[in-house]
């Protein structure tokens, strides 16, 4: 009987360690961006941690790149794009952390 109560405790006991300790959410190292416009973008930049990243060529119409970031502590970037038609979008801030790809539209 004492065992059946110290087996039942610890199995009560780890299950509560394993639902009380949040797992930490780690940076996504690159984020795929993906010109879903009709014009082509001439500049992506990613503010990450005061650092600035930029895409090093045009960006086509309908067309995808990797942007790696540089290393980050948090989760938020800013997001930046400017188009061949003066256009341009601001996404403010993204979380890294939950979504990797960033899809640039009208």
């Amino acid at each position: 009987m004492l065992f059946r109560v110290l087996a039942a405790s610890s199995l009560l006991f780890a299950a509560s360690n394993a639902i009380a300790a949040p797992t930490k959410l780690k940076p996504a190292s690159a984020l795929v961006i993906t010109n879903a416009r009709e014009v082509p973008a001439t500049d992506v930049a990613i503010d990450a941690n005061g650092q600035t990243v930029r895409i090093a060529q045009p960006l086509a119409s309908k067309a995808k790149t990797t942007l790696k970031l540089p290393k980050m502590s948090g989760c938020i970037v800013a997001v930046s794009a400017t188009f061949e038609d003066q256009s341009a979008a601001e996404l403010g801030e993204f979380d890294v952390c939950h979504d990797n790809s960033i899809r640039l539209t009208d």
